[in-house]
């Protein structure tokens, strides 16, 4: 999955590599318009004893339509202005506005394929680590209401492609969703956004 100008940067930023992330990140990413991959859900909970552990297929299209479509039938359908999830033979459907969690997981996925990820989450602090094959950006929330259900954000980006091969998203309490992406394929036709 791949993932602007907007960067707080805090006291352990690099003001050189920020620029350098953003224009690799912008370049790559410019002409994608569909990704297709695999993806594992690992989501480790503190009422429970064992992690669970989910895989499917991931499909992004512009603009934001996002659908996380699970082996077992169970899916996350995100629009800019709707959720759908099937859990089992129940539907829930939602405002993504209405739940913050649900919100930034949209505005990040959404950001993370069109290169504007620093833009879209100019309401979070950014730490940047570069390695020499990949980067990573810590996102904590600077808001009071966001951070009462988000503790941080991971992104781990792959830096040949700049794709973003995981996203882990941890909660005040230390539970977590982890995400991560496998066998990206991009601009192909994507027909499952016309079956939902």
């Amino acid at each position: 999955m791949c993932l602007g100008m907007f960067f707080s940067v805090n006291a352990q930023g690099n003001q050189g590599n920020d620029k350098e992330f953003i224009n690799e990140l912008e370049s790559k990413t410019s002409k994608i318009q569909t990704i297709t991959c695999k993806f594992t859900q690992t989501q480790s909970l503190s009422v429970l004893s064992n992690k669970v552990s989910k895989k499917g297929v991931f499909y992004y299209q512009r603009p934001e339509q996002i659908l996380l479509l699970f082996n077992d039938g169970d899916y996350i359908k995100m629009t800019s202005e709707d959720f759908q999830m099937k859990n089992g033979d129940k539907i829930n459907e939602m405002k993504v506005e209405s739940n913050p969690m649900l919100r930034e997981l949209k505005n990040i996925l959404s950001a993370c394929m069109t290169g504007e990820v620093m833009n879209s989450t100019k309401d979070f602090n950014h730490e940047l680590k570069k390695e020499e094959l990949k980067y990573t950006i810590i996102m904590t929330p600077k808001k009071k209401r966001v951070a009462s259900k988000i503790k941080e954000i991971m992104l781990e980006f792959d830096r040949r492609n700049m794709c973003l091969n995981k996203m882990k998203m941890t909660q005040p309490n230390g539970d977590y969703t982890l995400y991560e992406f496998f066998d990206k394929e991009f601009n192909k036709q994507i027909k499952q956004f016309d079956k939902r």
